[in-house]
């Protein structure tokens, strides 16, 4: 392609508004077009617009980029008598008799697009200049600024180093015998232009709606911590912005066809409900695609067919589907399901949709870390309590629990009780079985005591074959009774591993706070452990009640 003149270097826009201000003309004559939108839907109407009713010679001047991209110039060229186009023809131009190709070449960083018109009653020209950032046009129906730019193109392409001068048959003088059509165009392109106008606000003040509910929605994610809590907040609140019927949550973890609906906008209980997938052909659509899915005619759409007659039932009329998280290892698969029983998704509502997924993946990825941490935090506090061999609590925290409650009952006056329980004859068990069955029965009997036990009472394990219960709020009548239940529980169990002629048995003994005499939970410990020893003498498997001055069966 060749370049016609240094000078030609000036982007058209620019040389057309130079020369209407050459001729001391205002510049209020030429309407502003600031995007490629309205410069498109005004293109195509001109060309439209131009021949009028009845053929009548015409002559279009206009950029290549024009030529292939706004269909209505293709039938009005067919009809025109003389067209030159700047820059490369259309394939389906190069035969036609009445085109001419003028080699072209905007500026390096601007790019010229325009179309003028001319004929006997009709006069409009319009002529934009855009860069990577920016756009700037505008067009005219005033004829003598219109004859200016033709007049300018015309000495453009015939200062071409390839091309000859710009012959027209065309005859740019007004008609006097018919009426100029030129004023009802412009008319109708300025309609055009507030039309657009009043969309682009609608869309603004919809774009503007959109943002306040997404930050709205990311305000109310960002302040959860629990998964199910971001979630419902973000089905609760997308339902409410675009109005759905149905918004739900579900997760997919595994090739079983089982889905988990997580979070349902209907019903803030809802955390685990169990879907069968075959049910649902839009989400395993989105799990093979990894795209979203849109569905506005359930009745008559193939992926839906093998379940028309649930979708009826349910009067469901239009589906999307939207990845939220797709493929996490550590939690799956993430897909927000909205269905509506009326109205189609509009393109803004799927599109709103998807950013809030975006932002929502987000703050569900923060949500399970953190839930992680929590997990694995609990854990290790659990784990620094809690005895391994057994799953009872620790003598390290039996000793911090006691304090606890030793000062609680000497500060309110409560009751409290302690009982210590000795496996009877455990060594024999080590020496004749194992200690791996030892540790069998050590387990056992745990298992054994805990459901024995009030929620309030502490069962830890004190040491070797020993175990210890703190039982808060108790006196010396019920932590009796409470012991004797727990002796006779485990001699008439039978252990794992254990013969039938080889019964295990515990001897207990038992101490109740008292307050006169009492200065410090030892005191409890001493007691206890004084009338488990007199337990032991006596024969074993029994209860025995300690108290400062001795001891009582």
């Amino acid at each position: 392609m060749n370049i016609v003149t240094d000078d030609s270097r000036e982007p058209l826009y620019d040389r057309a508004v130079r020369l209407i201000q050459s001729q001391s003309q205002p510049l209020d004559t030429i309407v502003p077009v600031d995007d490629f939108a309205v410069y498109y839907l005004l293109a195509s109407e001109i060309a439209r617009m131009a021949l009028g009713d009845t053929i009548e010679p015409l002559t279009l001047f206009l950029d290549a980029h024009t030529a292939v991209q706004v269909d209505a110039v293709d039938s009005t060229r067919v009809e025109a008598r003389d067209v030159f186009v700047f820059g490369d023809l259309p394939e389906t131009w190069t035969d036609a008799h009445n085109v001419t190709s003028i080699p072209w070449t905007s500026a390096p960083d601007k790019h010229d697009l325009f179309l003028v018109a001319l004929s006997p009653t009709f006069s409009i020209a319009l002529v934009c200049a855009h860069g990577n950032s920016s756009f700037r046009g505008g067009w005219t129906g005033d004829r003598a600024h219109v004859i200016r730019i033709a007049d300018e193109l015309q000495a453009l392409g015939g200062s071409s180093r390839t091309a000859g001068t710009i012959e027209t048959h065309t005859p740019f003088e007004l008609s006097p015998e018919r009426q100029d059509r030129t004023l009802i165009c412009a008319t109708h392109l300025m309609v055009l232009m507030t039309r657009q106008l009043t969309l682009r606000q609608r869309d603004i003040a919809a774009d503007k709606d959109d943002l306040h509910s997404v930050l709205d929605i990311l305000k109310a994610v960002s302040a959860k911590r629990r998964a199910h809590d971001i979630l419902y907040v973000f089905v609760e609140q997308i339902a409410r912005a675009v109005k759905m019927d149905r918004c739900s949550v579900v997760r997919v973890w595994g090739d079983d066809g089982i889905g988990h609906v997580l979070a349902s906008h209907e019903d803030e209980t809802i955390c685990d409900l169990p879907i069968d997938l075959t049910r649902y052909p839009e989400i395993r659509r989105t799990l093979d695609t990894r795209q979203k899915v849109i569905i506005n005619d359930t009745r008559h759409d193939p992926l839906m067919r093998s379940c028309v007659g649930d979708i009826a039932q349910a009067g469901v009329n239009s589906l999307i589907v939207i990845p939220v998280l797709m493929f996490d290892p550590n939690v799956g698969s993430f897909l927000l399901r909205a269905a509506r029983t009326r109205n189609p998704f509009s393109l803004r509502e799927i599109s709103f949709c998807e950013i809030v997924a975006e932002a929502a993946a987000n703050a569900l990825e923060r949500a399970h870390l953190f839930e992680g941490i929590q997990k694995a935090n609990e854990r290790l506090e659990l784990l620094a309590i809690t005895d391994g061999l057994t799953g009872l609590y620790n003598h390290r925290y039996f000793r911090q629990r006691l304090d606890d409650e030793f000062e609680r009952a000497r500060r309110y006056s409560l009751p409290l009780s302690c009982l210590i329980i000795d496996i009877d004859s455990f060594k024999k068990v080590n020496d004749t079985f194992g200690h791996l069955q030892g540790d069998k029965v050590l387990h056992g009997i745990a298992a054994s005591t805990l459901p024995l036990v009030r929620k309030s009472d502490i069962v830890a394990r004190y040491g070797g074959e020993e175990f210890v219960v703190i039982m808060p709020q108790t006196a010396m009548d019920g932590a009796y009774v409470e012991a004797e239940r727990i002796r006779k529980t485990i001699s008439e169990t039978q252990y794992d591993g254990m013969p039938a002629n080889h019964p295990v048995t515990v001897s207990i003994g038992v101490s109740v706070y008292d307050p006169g005499a009492m200065m410090d939970c030892e005191a409890l410990i001493r007691v206890a452990d004084s009338a488990l020893y007199r337990a032991k003498r006596e024969g074993k498997n029994r209860v025995f009640v300690g108290n400062q001055e001795g001891v009582v069966s």
